[in-house]
């Protein structure tokens, strides 16, 4: 009795060691199986092309080509510097923020918005800025271009409708481009340099600010390098005297103020300076 009760001991050992082998390997393969499905979803969501943005849909331009949008957005994504472990056009890690203030910059644009993006589709938002000015120079106007070039002369309708906006003899448009005055000693020709790229994209920024305070204008003078005097002729027909370096939005309201509670003895100033905070001078 004693001997077969020993055996039976010996063989519950034999399956209780056997079943916890069992056991153990089917854990081991379990592990083995969880660690490759994770390692696998990981590489699927976070480092393969899958979630990659590999299209651009644009929406708000008319003069820009979506072509060249989308050729900026792959450059700007494409250009980071610092490391991550999924691709740079991952559309969950992208910072949109950024990536809407450097389009804004290379395209030069008045504003870029990206929506969210979860897919393979980037959606952008653009509002295009006026890419040439109107140059006034004594009685020449000129095309002028980023580059600060003279492309061509306005033919004689375009004349005629930019002088009846500098004699007020018509509404101003709010999606006219801007009318830069600069009289120089030398006549201006198709070709000839007027400014620099940057000054031209300065002079669109500065018409941008003025018209973006309220105040419509038919032309407006820029600051040289060695002042920062700029003048505005309002619609109104003022020769309002500004400075680029103090906050424009105060100066014309300064303006506006003025126009409001104008003495009826003062008749058609000369010039108008609004460049002291809260004082007018004119003649």
């Amino acid at each position: 009795m004693r001997v077969k009760r020993r055996a039976n001991l010996e063989a519950g050992d034999v399956n209780r060691g056997l079943q916890r082998a069992r056991n153990t390997k089917r854990r081991a393969v379990f592990s083995i199986l969880t660690l490759c499905a994770a390692f696998g979803w990981t590489y699927l969501v976070f480092i393969s092309d899958v979630f990659a943005i590999n299209m651009v849909e644009v929406r708000g331009v008319k003069a820009l080509d979506p072509v060249d949008v989308t050729k900026e957005v792959f450059e700007v994504l494409d250009s980071r510097t610092e490391f991550r472990p999924w691709p740079a056009r991952h559309a969950w890690f992208i910072n949109r923020r950024a990536l809407a203030e450097q389009l804004k910059a290379r395209l030069f644009v008045l504003d870029a918005s990206v929506d969210n993006s979860y897919n393979n589709v980037l959606r952008l938002k653009i509002e295009e800025r006026s890419k040439r000015v109107v140059f006034h120079s004594h009685q020449q106007y000129f095309w002028l271009d980023l580059q600060g070039v003279a492309t061509a002369e306005l033919d004689e309708d375009e004349k005629l409708d930019v002088q009846a906006r500098l004699l007020g003899n018509r509404p101003i448009r709010p999606d006219e481009p801007p009318v830069i005055k600069r009289d120089l000693d030398e006549s201006v020709s198709s070709g000839f340099v007027l400014a620099t790229s940057q000054e031209a994209r300065e002079w669109i920024q500065l018409s941008e600010q003025v018209r973006s305070t309220g105040l419509s204008y038919r032309e407006i003078e820029p600051p040289t390098a060695s002042s920062s005097l700029f003048k505005v002729l309002s619609a109104a027909g003022h020769n309002v005297l500004m400075d680029i370096t103090a906050p424009i939005e105060t100066q014309v309201h300064t303006y506006q103020a003025f126009l409001k509670n104008q003495p009826k003895d003062v008749g058609r100033p000369e010039y108008i300076d609004v460049r002291v905070p809260g004082r007018v001078y004119f003649k």
